[in-house]
């Protein structure tokens, strides 16, 4: 017997003041990468930072899901724990539309300026050290 993973929705009842009624609002799926070696510290405080910036977007019951799509690194273990600790589901990346991407650059591996890294949406970039 095969078990299917649970995702979250793709939309949520929201309830900000920009309509006089509850809408569909879709769920804010933010892909983490990193390596191994980010601080925790960081990565939460990166978390709290978007979760921040959404609230004002959405209103505060923006729904928030943290996906991941490597083997659990450093700084993906580190956005599942946040995760845990706030009331936010994690889950492996599948195929809904991720609305931003939070990545942790080693400093030596950052890419020069004429390389391009595709966009699905935004990028928060920060230094791994």
């Amino acid at each position: 017997m095969t078990t299917t993973e649970t995702r979250a929705p793709e939309f949520y009842a929201c309830t900000c003041d920009a309509k006089s009624r509850p809408h569909l609002a879709p769920v804010q799926r933010i892909l983490v990468v990193g390596g191994p070696e980010v601080a925790p510290a960081r990565v939460h405080e990166a978390l709290w930072d978007i979760r921040y910036d959404l609230s004002l977007f959405y209103g505060p019951d923006v729904v928030m899901v943290i996906t991941y799509q490597e083997e659990e690194t450093g700084t993906v273990a580190a956005a599942r724990d946040w995760a845990a600790a706030n009331g936010v589901a994690d889950e492996r990346r599948g195929d809904e539309a991720v609305s931003a991407s939070l990545l942790f650059l080693d400093p030596a591996d950052r890419p020069g300026w004429s390389e391009r890294r595709p966009a699905a949406g935004p990028a928060f970039v920060y230094d791994a050290a």
